[in-house]
Protein backbone atom coordinates (compact mmCIF):
# COMPACT_ATOMS: atom_id res chain seq x y z
CA UNK A 1 0.00 0.00 0.00
CA UNK A 2 1.81 3.60 -1.12
CA UNK A 3 0.81 6.79 -0.53
CA UNK A 4 0.01 7.06 -4.25
CA UNK A 5 -2.99 4.72 -4.35
CA UNK A 6 -4.42 6.32 -1.11
CA UNK A 7 -4.67 9.66 -2.98
CA UNK A 8 -6.05 8.49 -5.93
CA UNK A 9 -8.39 6.43 -3.93
CA UNK A 10 -9.44 9.97 -2.28
CA UNK A 11 -9.45 11.89 -5.73
CA UNK A 12 -11.91 9.20 -7.21
CA UNK A 13 -13.81 9.31 -4.10
CA UNK A 14 -14.68 13.13 -4.05
CA UNK A 15 -14.92 13.35 -8.30
CA UNK A 16 -17.01 10.12 -8.57
CA UNK A 17 -14.92 9.55 -11.88
CA UNK A 18 -11.59 8.20 -12.71
CA UNK A 19 -10.93 10.34 -15.63
CA UNK A 20 -11.89 13.39 -13.88
CA UNK A 21 -9.14 11.71 -10.94
CA UNK A 22 -6.74 11.23 -13.48
CA UNK A 23 -6.64 15.23 -14.42
CA UNK A 24 -7.04 16.43 -10.93
CA UNK A 25 -3.53 14.12 -10.29
CA UNK A 26 -1.95 15.27 -13.48
CA UNK A 27 -1.68 11.00 -14.39
CA UNK A 28 -3.57 8.92 -16.80
CA UNK A 29 -6.40 7.44 -16.52
CA UNK A 30 -4.90 3.72 -16.62
CA UNK A 31 -2.53 4.11 -14.37
CA UNK A 32 -5.63 5.44 -11.60
CA UNK A 33 -7.25 2.21 -12.38
CA UNK A 34 -4.26 0.12 -12.00
CA UNK A 35 -3.67 1.70 -8.75
CA UNK A 36 -6.77 1.07 -7.48
CA UNK A 37 -7.14 -2.56 -8.68
CA UNK A 38 -3.55 -2.99 -7.17
CA UNK A 39 -5.36 -1.90 -3.88
CA UNK A 40 -8.32 -3.59 -4.11
CA UNK A 41 -6.36 -6.70 -4.85
CA UNK A 42 -3.71 -6.41 -1.47
CA UNK A 43 -6.82 -5.29 0.99
CA UNK A 44 -8.51 -8.23 -0.82
CA UNK A 45 -11.57 -6.80 -1.04
CA UNK A 46 -13.52 -4.28 -3.73
CA UNK A 47 -13.45 -0.63 -2.54
CA UNK A 48 -15.15 0.73 -5.97
CA UNK A 49 -18.91 -0.05 -7.87
CA UNK A 50 -17.87 0.62 -11.39
CA UNK A 51 -20.81 1.82 -13.67
CA UNK A 52 -21.71 3.83 -16.80
CA UNK A 53 -22.46 7.02 -14.60
CA UNK A 54 -19.08 6.61 -12.79
CA UNK A 55 -18.10 5.09 -9.72
CA UNK A 56 -18.76 4.93 -6.45
CA UNK A 57 -17.75 3.69 -2.64
CA UNK A 58 -18.43 0.41 -1.67
CA UNK A 59 -19.15 0.15 2.42
CA UNK A 60 -15.47 -1.08 2.99
CA UNK A 61 -14.76 1.92 0.28
CA UNK A 62 -15.84 4.23 2.33
CA UNK A 63 -14.19 3.04 5.47
CA UNK A 64 -10.92 2.69 3.60
CA UNK A 65 -11.63 6.34 2.21
CA UNK A 66 -12.02 7.76 6.05
CA UNK A 67 -8.82 6.07 7.09
CA UNK A 68 -6.79 7.32 4.08
CA UNK A 69 -7.65 10.97 4.54
CA UNK A 70 -6.51 10.55 8.40
CA UNK A 71 -3.50 9.07 7.89
CA UNK A 72 -2.77 11.57 4.21
CA UNK A 73 -3.62 14.88 6.87
CA UNK A 74 -1.30 13.72 9.17
CA UNK A 75 1.66 13.39 6.41
CA UNK A 76 0.69 16.59 5.08
CA UNK A 77 0.85 17.81 8.62
CA UNK A 78 3.93 16.24 9.03
CA UNK A 79 5.77 17.60 6.09
CA UNK A 80 5.12 20.74 6.84
CA UNK A 81 5.94 21.37 10.64
CA UNK A 82 9.43 19.62 9.20
CA UNK A 83 9.78 22.46 6.72
CA UNK A 84 8.16 25.19 9.48
CA UNK A 85 11.26 23.83 11.67
CA UNK A 86 13.85 24.68 8.75
CA UNK A 87 11.89 28.15 8.17
CA UNK A 88 10.54 26.94 4.83
CA UNK A 89 6.69 27.20 4.65
CA UNK A 90 5.47 24.99 1.96
CA UNK A 91 3.30 22.04 1.30
CA UNK A 92 -0.50 22.42 0.47
CA UNK A 93 -3.75 23.99 1.30
CA UNK A 94 -6.93 22.94 0.58
CA UNK A 95 -9.61 25.85 1.10
CA UNK A 96 -13.40 25.47 0.73
CA UNK A 97 -15.60 28.35 0.02
CA UNK A 98 -19.11 28.95 0.22
CA UNK A 99 -19.51 31.43 -3.45
CA UNK A 100 -20.81 34.19 -1.95
CA UNK A 101 -17.80 34.81 -0.08
CA UNK A 102 -15.60 33.90 -2.46
CA UNK A 103 -17.17 36.89 -4.60
CA UNK A 104 -15.35 39.89 -3.04
CA UNK A 105 -14.20 38.72 0.70
CA UNK A 106 -11.53 35.60 -0.59
CA UNK A 107 -9.73 36.93 -3.62
CA UNK A 108 -7.53 39.56 -1.74
CA UNK A 109 -6.94 36.67 0.92
CA UNK A 110 -5.79 34.01 -2.01
CA UNK A 111 -3.50 36.94 -3.65
CA UNK A 112 -1.97 37.93 -0.63
CA UNK A 113 -1.47 34.05 0.81
CA UNK A 114 0.41 33.13 -2.76
CA UNK A 115 2.45 36.02 -2.33
CA UNK A 116 3.23 35.26 1.63
CA UNK A 117 3.51 31.82 0.44
CA UNK A 118 4.80 31.26 -2.96
CA UNK A 119 5.57 27.70 -2.12
CA UNK A 120 2.71 26.68 -0.82
CA UNK A 121 0.17 24.72 -3.60
CA UNK A 122 -3.05 26.02 -3.25
CA UNK A 123 -6.60 24.29 -4.10
CA UNK A 124 -9.79 26.04 -3.91
CA UNK A 125 -13.15 24.31 -4.02
CA UNK A 126 -16.52 25.79 -4.21
CA UNK A 127 -19.43 24.37 -2.87
CA UNK A 128 -22.56 25.07 -0.47
CA UNK A 129 -22.25 25.27 3.38
CA UNK A 130 -23.24 21.42 3.82
CA UNK A 131 -20.46 20.67 1.10
CA UNK A 132 -17.85 22.76 2.38
CA UNK A 133 -18.40 21.54 5.94
CA UNK A 134 -18.59 17.59 4.88
CA UNK A 135 -15.46 18.71 2.77
CA UNK A 136 -13.55 19.55 6.50
CA UNK A 137 -15.49 16.60 8.17
CA UNK A 138 -13.73 14.39 5.44
CA UNK A 139 -10.44 16.22 4.84
CA UNK A 140 -11.14 16.79 1.61
CA UNK A 141 -10.69 20.62 2.65
CA UNK A 142 -8.22 22.37 5.50
CA UNK A 143 -10.01 25.32 5.92
CA UNK A 144 -13.74 26.35 4.99
CA UNK A 145 -16.00 29.27 5.19
CA UNK A 146 -19.67 28.16 6.30
CA UNK A 147 -22.23 31.28 6.77
CA UNK A 148 -23.93 31.38 10.46
CA UNK A 149 -27.80 32.73 10.27
CA UNK A 150 -30.92 32.72 11.80
CA UNK A 151 -31.32 29.80 9.33
CA UNK A 152 -27.53 28.24 9.86
CA UNK A 153 -27.48 26.74 13.84
CA UNK A 154 -25.39 23.98 12.34
CA UNK A 155 -22.68 26.48 11.32
CA UNK A 156 -22.61 28.94 14.76
CA UNK A 157 -18.69 28.44 16.18
CA UNK A 158 -20.71 26.75 19.38
CA UNK A 159 -22.28 23.87 17.41
CA UNK A 160 -20.07 23.10 14.45
CA UNK A 161 -19.60 19.31 14.00
CA UNK A 162 -17.36 17.74 15.91
CA UNK A 163 -13.95 18.38 15.96
CA UNK A 164 -14.10 21.44 13.98
CA UNK A 165 -13.56 24.74 15.36
CA UNK A 166 -14.86 28.48 13.70
CA UNK A 167 -13.52 31.96 13.92
CA UNK A 168 -15.57 34.77 12.83
CA UNK A 169 -14.53 36.40 9.80
CA UNK A 170 -16.92 39.03 8.50
CA UNK A 171 -20.48 39.94 8.84
CA UNK A 172 -22.55 39.99 5.70
CA UNK A 173 -26.30 42.10 5.63
CA UNK A 174 -28.88 40.45 3.56
CA UNK A 175 -30.33 42.77 1.16
CA UNK A 176 -34.04 43.28 -0.88
CA UNK A 177 -33.15 43.61 -4.70
CA UNK A 178 -35.90 45.04 -6.92
CA UNK A 179 -36.22 45.98 -10.75
CA UNK A 180 -35.38 49.93 -11.20
CA UNK A 181 -38.55 52.07 -11.27
CA UNK A 182 -39.87 49.56 -8.77
CA UNK A 183 -42.59 51.14 -6.12
CA UNK A 184 -40.38 49.90 -3.14
CA UNK A 185 -37.63 51.18 -4.45
CA UNK A 186 -37.82 54.53 -2.67
CA UNK A 187 -37.92 52.88 0.67
CA UNK A 188 -34.85 53.17 2.92
CA UNK A 189 -35.26 49.40 3.87
CA UNK A 190 -37.95 47.03 3.19
CA UNK A 191 -39.75 44.67 5.19
CA UNK A 192 -40.11 41.18 3.82
CA UNK A 193 -43.95 41.39 4.21
CA UNK A 194 -43.88 43.95 1.61
CA UNK A 195 -41.87 41.43 -0.94
CA UNK A 196 -44.11 38.65 -0.24
CA UNK A 197 -46.83 40.84 -2.28
CA UNK A 198 -44.33 40.66 -5.31
CA UNK A 199 -43.33 37.55 -7.97
CA UNK A 200 -40.22 36.58 -5.41
CA UNK A 201 -37.19 34.59 -7.16
CA UNK A 202 -35.95 32.06 -4.74
CA UNK A 203 -32.11 31.29 -4.63
CA UNK A 204 -31.29 27.59 -4.21
CA UNK A 205 -27.85 27.88 -3.63
CA UNK A 206 -27.50 27.71 -0.15
CA UNK A 207 -29.40 31.04 0.99
CA UNK A 208 -32.89 29.44 0.75
CA UNK A 209 -33.51 28.84 4.63
CA UNK A 210 -31.84 31.83 5.91
CA UNK A 211 -34.92 33.79 3.62
CA UNK A 212 -37.72 30.85 4.34
CA UNK A 213 -37.01 31.29 8.05
CA UNK A 214 -37.00 35.59 7.28
CA UNK A 215 -39.89 34.96 6.07
CA UNK A 216 -41.67 32.98 8.45
CA UNK A 217 -40.42 35.18 11.19
CA UNK A 218 -42.33 38.10 8.92
CA UNK A 219 -45.65 36.22 9.43
CA UNK A 220 -45.06 36.16 5.44
CA UNK A 221 -45.62 33.75 2.39
CA UNK A 222 -43.12 34.48 -0.40
CA UNK A 223 -44.71 33.92 -3.68
CA UNK A 224 -41.56 32.01 -5.44
CA UNK A 225 -42.40 32.24 -9.29
CA UNK A 226 -38.90 31.00 -9.72
CA UNK A 227 -35.72 29.22 -8.23
CA UNK A 228 -32.63 30.04 -9.22
CA UNK A 229 -28.89 28.92 -8.17
CA UNK A 230 -26.89 31.57 -10.05
CA UNK A 231 -26.70 35.25 -8.27
CA UNK A 232 -26.26 36.44 -12.10
CA UNK A 233 -29.07 34.79 -13.37
CA UNK A 234 -31.40 36.07 -10.72
CA UNK A 235 -30.04 40.15 -10.86
CA UNK A 236 -30.45 39.29 -14.65
CA UNK A 237 -34.43 38.54 -13.91
CA UNK A 238 -34.68 40.84 -11.44
CA UNK A 239 -33.51 43.88 -14.01
CA UNK A 240 -36.14 42.34 -16.52
CA UNK A 241 -38.61 43.01 -13.93
CA UNK A 242 -39.20 39.28 -13.58
CA UNK A 243 -39.74 39.65 -9.77
CA UNK A 244 -38.09 40.81 -6.93
CA UNK A 245 -35.05 38.60 -4.36
CA UNK A 246 -33.31 38.50 -1.42
CA UNK A 247 -29.15 38.53 -1.40
CA UNK A 248 -26.44 38.68 0.24
CA UNK A 249 -24.24 41.87 0.32
CA UNK A 250 -21.01 40.22 -0.31
CA UNK A 251 -22.24 38.59 -3.45
CA UNK A 252 -23.15 42.13 -4.81
CA UNK A 253 -20.60 43.73 -7.27
CA UNK A 254 -20.82 47.43 -6.79
CA UNK A 255 -22.46 48.39 -10.38
CA UNK A 256 -25.21 46.85 -11.98
CA UNK A 257 -28.05 48.99 -14.36
CA UNK A 258 -31.56 47.74 -13.80
CA UNK A 259 -31.21 46.59 -10.15
CA UNK A 260 -31.64 48.56 -6.78
CA UNK A 261 -30.31 46.42 -3.34
CA UNK A 262 -31.84 48.10 -0.16
CA UNK A 263 -31.51 47.09 3.40
CA UNK A 264 -34.20 44.72 5.12
CA UNK A 265 -36.55 45.68 7.72
CA UNK A 266 -35.66 44.52 10.53
CA UNK A 267 -32.02 44.19 9.52
CA UNK A 268 -30.81 40.38 8.71
CA UNK A 269 -27.63 39.39 8.19
CA UNK A 270 -25.15 36.40 8.65
CA UNK A 271 -22.02 35.76 9.79
CA UNK A 272 -18.79 34.17 7.29
CA UNK A 273 -17.19 31.84 9.51
CA UNK A 274 -13.33 30.36 9.18
CA UNK A 275 -13.74 26.35 10.03
CA UNK A 276 -10.80 24.39 10.79
CA UNK A 277 -10.45 21.16 11.89
CA UNK A 278 -9.44 20.85 15.80
CA UNK A 279 -5.70 20.00 14.83
CA UNK A 280 -5.08 22.39 11.37
CA UNK A 281 -2.73 22.10 9.52
CA UNK A 282 0.34 24.99 9.94
CA UNK A 283 -0.71 26.15 6.37
CA UNK A 284 -4.60 26.39 7.04
CA UNK A 285 -3.39 28.11 10.66
CA UNK A 286 -1.21 30.73 8.73
CA UNK A 287 -3.98 31.07 6.37
CA UNK A 288 -6.41 31.58 8.60
CA UNK A 289 -3.88 34.56 10.89
CA UNK A 290 -3.65 36.38 7.57
CA UNK A 291 -7.07 36.40 6.39
CA UNK A 292 -8.49 37.45 9.82
CA UNK A 293 -5.70 40.66 9.31
CA UNK A 294 -6.80 41.43 5.96
CA UNK A 295 -10.76 41.10 5.91
CA UNK A 296 -12.57 44.43 5.56
CA UNK A 297 -16.31 44.84 6.96
CA UNK A 298 -18.57 44.56 4.41
CA UNK A 299 -20.24 48.13 4.36
CA UNK A 300 -23.17 49.45 2.46
CA UNK A 301 -22.05 52.61 0.87
CA UNK A 302 -21.61 51.39 -2.12
CA UNK A 303 -23.68 49.96 -4.69
CA UNK A 304 -27.15 50.05 -2.34
CA UNK A 305 -29.93 52.07 -1.08
CA UNK A 306 -32.24 53.54 -3.07
CA UNK A 307 -31.23 54.76 -6.63
CA UNK A 308 -27.83 52.67 -6.70
CA UNK A 309 -27.08 50.37 -9.67
CA UNK A 310 -25.14 47.05 -9.07
CA UNK A 311 -23.21 45.08 -11.75
CA UNK A 312 -23.47 41.74 -13.13
CA UNK A 313 -21.28 39.04 -12.08
CA UNK A 314 -21.05 35.49 -11.78
CA UNK A 315 -21.72 33.51 -8.24
CA UNK A 316 -24.14 31.27 -6.19
CA UNK A 317 -26.12 32.37 -3.14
Amino acid sequence: MTFTQLRILQAVARTGNMTRAAEELSTTQSAVSHALRALESELGVALLVRGNQGVSLTAAGRAVCRRATLILTQVEALEQEVAAAQKHERGSLRVGVIPSANVRLLPPILRRFGETYPQVRLTVMEGSDDEVLEWLETGAADIATVSAGVARARATPASLPAGLTARPLATDRMLAVLPSGHELGVRDSIPVVELSRHPFIMSTGGCEPLITTLARAAGASLKCHYRVRDTSSILAMVAEGLGVSIVPELSLPAHRPGVHAIPLDPAAERTILLALPADPLPTATAFAELALTLTPQPSCAEGTGPGRELAGHDSVV
